[in-house]
């Protein structure tokens, strides 16, 4: 009763409109005041949630990222796009998957894949004529690519857990991850008309007052577009020099030298030196500005970690995620229903766990299940994988809508009508297509590691 009445009192928080952590920290305090557990555990709680070292990709990212657009790397990369896929109708919004899968590749955190992508991409598509609204939803329907393109961090938690090859879960994830972009660029193209303007980018407003207030011969739209009209050789030795960072922290990754989380911060000694030295669009006065700006955006979203983990403990400590388990083992002895049923719960629970700790927990009660129907571990993995992503985005408990919302400055519900094609036309789709197509997960690791499955 007390688990219940504490759930209803965090939804409703929600709803009514009040800050995220608070309603987190809330619900637990109504469910300690209800049973009368003691708080002590509520300050350790909190301290082990940010004391851990793949939480530190996020600042590190965030710092990433933000330099990335201030040195220039990121305006490079979209003029890259931009050059590419101008003819394409929605070429622009289609540079957000694309940018996630770069960014899922580097942090292997879908995460840090949307408070970079938050912070690097949504003022640069802003400026253009997008609508805020779709970007934020975009923004966040792309963060679970970060749990698809490998290295996955998810993955290795994973393993810990099980028997699963680490080699096999990166490769069992790219399929599933490349469809799901193809899906998201399909549903870009169909929808982007009604997100954008571009009478609404600052450049044909600027144009516009220009062509009225001509000075020394010289139009502020002309101004304008000569400094953006680069050479396409110029993007491209540019672009060269934006995507030796990934070769630099990838071969770094999978050469052994670094982690993910460590690759953050050559993304940052990167951006500075391109920044400074190489482009030479930013002084250190800007880029210390730029670490101060990523502190103050990084605070407000660094304190959801405790509030909400506060209350997986509790969930945890409850019980919850075992009587789930069990509930789906006895509704069915049918394959299929079962499988249905551990996608949902694993949605569902996607919504309120930490990734992390959803697998720690489910994958050991989950597994005698999954191999008594066929299942196997590579396969489940990345079932849960997906599901997980899937909770991430599914309203109202959905983590990264949170976050974006708070990098952007655009409220859940606004995200709620674009969010709606990514979410069931392109993830759900996903989430059935590796549940029921096992080929889909396991073709590349049985090709490549020939038996390492």
């Amino acid at each position: 009763m007390a688990l219940i009445a504490s759930i209803s009192a965090i939804l409703i928080l929600i709803f009514i409109g009040m800050s995220v952590p608070f309603c987190f920290l809330s619900g637990s305090l109504i469910y300690i005041f209800m049973t009368g557990a003691s708080t002590g555990t509520f300050v350790s709680t909190s301290y082990y949630a940010l004391d851990s070292f793949s939480t530190l990709a996020i600042p590190l990212f965030m710092i990433a990222g933000t330099l990335m657009e201030k040195s220039g790397i990121a305006r490079t990369l979209i003029d890259l796009a931009e050059m590419i896929l101008k003819k394409t109708k929605g070429g622009m919004g289609a540079t957000i998957p694309l940018v996630s899968c770069f960014f899922g590749a580097l942090s292997g955190s879908g995460t840090a894949t949307v408070t970079t992508l938050g912070s690097m991409m949504a003022p640069r598509l802003t400026e253009l004529g997008w609508d805020k609204r779709y970007l934020a939803a975009f923004i966040a329907a792309c963060g679970p690519l970060g749990y698809m393109i490998p290295p996955n961090m998810n993955a290795i938690i994973y393993t810990r857990v099980s028997s699963a090859s680490v080699a096999a879960l990166f490769l069992a994830t790219i399929i599933p991850g490349i469809l799901w972009t193809i899906l998201y660029l399909i549903i870009n193209r169909y929808t982007y008309h009604h997100w954008y303007n571009p009478e609404n980018s600052v450049t044909a407003k600027i144009g516009m007052a220009g062509e009225q207030t001509a000075e020394n011969g010289a139009t502020a739209k002309s101004i304008i577009v000569e400094e953006q009209a680069a050479d396409k050789l110029t993007i491209i030795k540019r672009a060269g020099v934006a995507f030796l960072m990934p070769v630099i922290i990838m071969g770094g990754i999978y050469s052994g030298i670094f982690t993910a989380t460590e690759a953050g911060a050559v993304g940052c000694v990167y951006g500075l030196i391109v920044g400074v030295l190489i482009f030479k669009k930013m002084s250190l006065k800007e880029a210390f500005s730029s670490f101060i700006k990523t502190g103050s955006s990084l605070g407000s979203i660094l304190i959801m970690f405790p509030m909400t983990l506060i209350f997986t403990r509790i969930l945890v400590l409850n019980g919850v995620p075992g009587m789930v388990t069990q509930f789906i083992t006895g509704i069915s002895s049918n394959k299929y229903v079962i499988i249905l049923i551990i996608d949902l719960v694993l949605i569902l629970a996607g919504c309120f766990l930490d990734a992390g700790v959803l697998l720690l927990v489910f994958t050991p009660l989950l597994l005698p299940t999954a191999a008594i129907i066929g299942i196997g571990e590579i396969q489940l993995g990345v079932m849960m994988f997906v599901a997980v992503g899937v909770g991430t985005i599914t309203p109202p408990m959905a983590m990264n809508l949170f976050i974006t919302g708070k990098i952007t400055g655009v409220e859940m519900m606004d995200m709620m009508k674009p969010l709606l094609p990514f979410l069931l036309f392109a993830a759900i789709p996903i989430l059935i297509l590796v549940t029921f197509v096992p080929a889909v997960s396991t073709f590349l690791p049985s090709l490549i590691l020939s038996g390492g499955m």
